[in-house]
């Protein structure tokens, strides 16, 4: 892809105004405002770039200069247009002078408030974005069309601005390869983390060519963010062309790591380790060796209010206190928001229930037994959601609540442990993150309008108006955990950075997104008191919106290096030592193609010196593995043979039955129940 023209395109209006977000006043400001003239709320400006029509543009696959041209033209013909038409417009629908074009690419709305221009029918290529939704922000979200033209606009949530709302970096975000020299060896690791998390997904909607164009591959703090999608050509991309971009990449690494990356890279490269799967449990194994010389604290606050309009108070927050919980790395630091649904003081129950529930069964994870993998917390954290889920449903079964009379509640937690912060959503409470110049929402609503647009059915700016479109269709308790589906995350903390839970009293009509480089940002320049911050953010909540419960809880996250130890380069043996359920290098050496998994060997790298991993441990080690498979491999051919045994005798049982009885045998294999979205 050909580097974006960053040439302006003038406007007609040489002062231009930008409206404000807040719907109840929507008053015209100075482009340069940061404060509303009239309501005083922060100023939005959403920073948009352009992507060309239609695939059908370029022949040819992955060559972008006809999208370029298509751009170019395009843009020009719509000022123009906008120019020659403004004296026949009425005042009210200035629809064509609706962006200021910063670049050719580059467009900011100065109307955030209304729905943009959408189609009825939407192309296959913005189809896909749709689908991939829920990978925001990593992949943007689909904002409209520019109007008066067919080019379709890609939001980034926020971007680098200054003071006065100008953007940072001409490309609208840097090019990970121009800042990737000065970062940090666990900010490297976790941009190669999440690029590798990327893969499956793009890979099924045949677009992996992405993430080996660098062009595209751009940084928001610590979040990799694309530009845009680029769908494969007539070769369909590999690991290896993975492998090779990343040897690349691995020769500028920082000093601690560049030995382990350049080895994963030439890996990965030679074939030698073909499967995503490996590459990310490699790189989670970096990232915790990397952890080893940082200390991790976290300060936790959380207030929640019944609000100005409601007697009762449905949100349960933990810890739920006015002053800060600080944990250092020794502890588990955990934070909870729900938001209590359903009939007369079973909103209560549910959000209190669930809270309680979860903080005994998180407060029991072993974090110190050595099978406690990112995988394996995972697991349990989605269990716990569930079985607070049954909990609840089962005393609704027990009370005969029907319905609207369920209870229920929404949930986000957040669980942080060393340099891991571990995140559950169910329902339509959020979480966001806030770094020193970016704020992202981190959860999917789970309600009607996100589910329109997971289908691929509407972009989400147009779902919004869609009647009950912020309808729930999922929440704990109102159903059996069968048909429960909580989201759940792992991200990687590498800089001082705040997580926010909320309900939907504070984040409804875009608050945290006016709101956060004024309130809570200050608390990671030091500049305010966390507990200073959540309290203002509650009388945002009141009185911006006051309809309903207002919850806040801020995780501050900090990180220092460890003072005492001395950074040392990763060796390739303490990468291998410990890890569990993949196939590295020697695995092939030993067993050809098998891709088994290999035995675990339990070795503290934290304490142990790579010199003293001698070869005798690595023999004893392939000695392990080979006998591990050998005996793992004659378990799987019973198992086997067992299942094909039973698969017969039910076969047989199921034809002697249906015979007897002299009906069609269909008719005992029926569809899954499709339960009605409430």
């Amino acid at each position: 892809m050909k580097p974006a023209s960053n040439s302006p395109v003038s406007m007609p209006n040489s002062e231009p105004t930008i409206k404000c977000s807040n719907p109840h006043c929507v008053a015209p400001n100075n482009f340069n405002r940061r404060f509303c003239q009239r309501c005083k709320t922060p100023v939005i400006k959403r920073y948009l770039w352009a992507i060309g029509e239609k695939a059908s543009y370029s022949e040819t696959g992955n060559n972008f200069k006809p999208q370029e041209k298509i751009i170019e033209q395009d843009a020009e013909w719509a000022h123009k247009n906008s120019h020659q038409n403004k004296s026949n417009q009425k005042q009210e629908e200035p629809s064509s002078e609706r962006y200021l074009a910063i670049s050719n690419r580059i467009f900011c709305d100065t109307q955030p408030g209304e729905t943009p221009q959408i189609p009825d029918k939407i192309p296959e290529e913005i189809v896909s974005y749709l689908q991939l939704f829920t990978y925001f922000p990593h992949i943007p979200q689909v904002y409209g069309q520019l109007d008066g033209t067919q080019i379709w606009l890609l939001d980034y949530g926020t971007v680098p601005v200054n003071r006065q709302g100008k953007l940072t970096f001409s490309d609208l975000l840097p090019q990970m390869t121009s800042v990737w020299s000065r970062a940090t060896s666990c900010r490297q690791v976790n941009w190669l983390r999440q690029i590798a998390g990327l893969w499956k997904p793009l890979s099924e909607k045949k677009m992996a060519a992405t993430l080996i164009n660098p062009e595209l591959i751009r940084v928001n703090s610590s979040f990799i963010q694309l530009l845009e999608l680029e769908t494969n050509g007539k070769t369909t991309p590999t690991l290896q062309d993975l492998g090779k971009l990343w040897q690349e990449w691995s020769l500028r690494a920082n000093v601690e790591i560049r030995g382990v990356l350049i080895e994963l890279s030439k890996r990965v490269t030679s074939g030698a380790i073909d499967r995503i799967e490996q590459i990310i449990e490699i790189l989670d194994r970096i990232l915790e060796l990397c952890a080893h010389s940082r200390e991790y604290s976290y300060e936790i606050c959380a207030i929640s209010d019944s609000g100005p309009t409601r007697n009762n108070n449905q949100d349960t927050a933990y810890p739920n206190s006015e002053t800060p919980i600080k944990n250092d790395v020794t502890q588990q630091s955990l934070a909870i928001v729900c938001d209590g649904v359903g009939g007369h003081e079973g909103g209560e129950i549910a959000s209190q229930e669930t809270v309680n529930y979860l903080c005994d069964r998180v407060s029991a994870i072993p974090w110190n037994q050595p099978d406690n993998t990112p995988k394996n917390v995972l697991q349990q954290l989605r269990q716990f959601t569930n079985e607070a889920n049954d909990a609840i449903s089962k005393r609704n079964d027990r009370e005969k609540r029907q319905e609207r009379q369920r209870m229920g509640t929404t949930l986000v937690m957040t669980l942080a442990h060393n340099h891991e912060v571990y995140l559950t959503n169910v329902g339509d409470s959020r979480i966001y993150l806030i770094t020193h110049n970016s704020c992202h929402q981190l959860t999917t609503d789970d309600d009607l309008a996100s589910r329109e647009v997971r289908l691929g059915y509407a972009v989400y700016r147009d779902a919004l108006r869609y009647p009950s479109a912020g309808a729930l269709i999922q929440a704990l308790g109102m159903r059996d955990s069968a048909a429960l589906h909580p989201n759940l995350q792992r991200l990687v903390v590498d800089d001082d950075c705040l997580f926010l839970l909320c309900s939907d009293g504070l984040s409804d009509f875009d608050r945290v997104e006016q709101y956060w480089r004024d309130v809570i940002m200050p608390v990671l320049n030091n500049k305010l008191d966390i507990t200073k911050a959540v309290e203002t953010l509650i009388k945002i909540g009141n009185e911006r919106n006051g309809h309903d419960n207002v919850t806040a809880a801020l995780v501050h996250c900090q990180v220092r290096p460890k003072l005492e130890r001395t950074k040392t380069a990763l060796t390739w043996s303490e990468i291998e030592v410990g890890l569990e359920d993949i196939m590295l290098w020697t695995d092939k050496n030993i067993a050809g193609n098998s891709k088994l998994p290999q035995t675990k060997v339990v070795v503290n790298v934290a304490q142990t010196p790579s010199k003293q991993i001698t070869i005798t441990q690595d023999k004893a080690q392939t000695q392990l593995r080979t006998v591990y498979r050998s005996s793992k491999l004659q378990l799987l051919l019973v198992a086997m043979t067992l299942s094909s045994i039973v698969l017969v005798s039910l076969g047989i049982l199921i034809y002697a039955y249906t015979r007897d009885r002299g009906e069609p045998q269909d008719n005992y294999l029926q569809s899954p129940t499709i339960i009605n979205e409430q």
